[in-house]
């Protein structure tokens, strides 16, 4: 296992599941402008922990996001990782995340989607997926 593959699921920093913390993703789609939002998202979703299911059981994880949206973002996220850890080991990496709830992938992978997702097109343009909440961010 090659060293980035390990820190992303092995590290001690992406097996804690508590606590709203800078991103542990700094790849192409992270921007600083939006850290503050992405925090605000994570406490305003999950009180920044990683680890839960909405009551309804449709959202999972710190960004409270569908199976879908997660499914989408594994694909979104396969090209840049492929050029982090390597083809063989980001194909692998994301077909069993893609199998896995999002509430169950470690802290980097969750913080990754969040970013790739945000940040798509341009700085912001997937904001509309945390739109609503308790609170605005």
């Amino acid at each position: 296992m090659g060293r980035y593959t390990r820190f992303t699921l092995k590290s001690v920093a992406t097996k804690d599941m508590r606590g709203v913390e800078k991103s542990l993703y700094r790849g192409k789609f992270y921007r600083p402008a939006v850290e503050a939002k992405r925090q605000c998202i994570a406490e305003r979703e999950s009180e920044g922990h990683y680890d839960v299911v909405s009551s309804s059981g449709s959202y999972y994880g710190a960004y409270q996001v569908s199976r879908s949206l997660a499914r989408g973002a594994t694909w979104m996220m396969l090209r840049e990782h492929k050029r982090l850890m390597g083809a063989k080991a980001a194909t692998a990496t994301l077909a069993r995340l893609r199998a896995t709830p999002m509430n169950r992938w470690p802290r980097y992978w969750q913080d990754a989607a969040f970013s790739t997702v945000m940040n798509w097109e341009y700085t912001g343009s997937g904001a509309s997926h945390w739109a609503g909440g308790r609170w605005r961010c």
